[in-house]
């Protein structure tokens, strides 16, 4: 009589046992796992195919000359109104679309947005403060002062500011300057 010795597989029976099952199902969610890692990542940065120009960078350049260098490289420019930046001097180029070093087809619209340079301050309101802390406050908001006029009057409490010229609120380029009038003493002698 022969005696067949019987083993089981590494993973379970080879028709549909629970081994088998997980490692196919293992593979396929690796295999899937794998081929959208391909599409995302050539979908995210697809590899130029030669038909595309670089576009160039005129962040910091002149409107003109930005606008020149992007029609020199094939592409449109339109401008897109200004934008105030406290670093970059007005009428250069603040912001660009698409980013520099895109390849892009040629005749592509590239948009550029010019600076407006710095945006105004606000001349703050100091009237009713003591001369050395409005001082202070104007110098802290950007602009400086220029002349302080004394009016006598009949306020009893000397050296307050009474008025702002240009008034509070009102919109200065920075550093320039804001005249205060400040009160005196009282009526009579000095």
């Amino acid at each position: 009589m022969r005696m067949r010795r019987h083993t089981e597989p590494l993973f379970g029976s080879l028709g549909d046992g629970p081994g088998l099952r997980f490692a196919r199902d293992l593979g396929l969610v690796a295999l899937v796992f794998v081929i959208g890692y391909i599409a995302s990542a050539y979908w995210i940065s697809p590899r130029s195919s030669g038909d595309g120009q670089a576009v160039p960078r005129v962040l910091g350049r002149p409107a003109d000359q930005a606008r020149a260098a992007v029609a020199k490289a094939g592409f449109r420019a339109r401008f897109d109104g200004e934008r105030p930046s406290p670093t970059v001097p007005r009428g250069r180029i603040l912001w660009q679309d698409p980013p520099p070093a895109t390849a892009l087809p040629a005749n592509t619209m590239v948009l550029l947005v010019p600076s407006a340079g710095p945006a105004p301050v606000t001349v703050p309101d100091v009237v009713g403060f003591a001369l050395p802390t409005a001082e202070r406050v104007i110098v802290a908001a950007g602009v400086r002062v220029g002349r302080i006029d004394t009016v006598r009057g009949g306020d009893p409490e000397a050296g307050v500011v009474i008025a702002t010229r240009p008034t509070s609120g009102s919109g200065r380029p920075r550093g320039s300057t804001v005249d205060l009038m400040v009160s005196g003493p009282p009526g009579g002698g000095s």
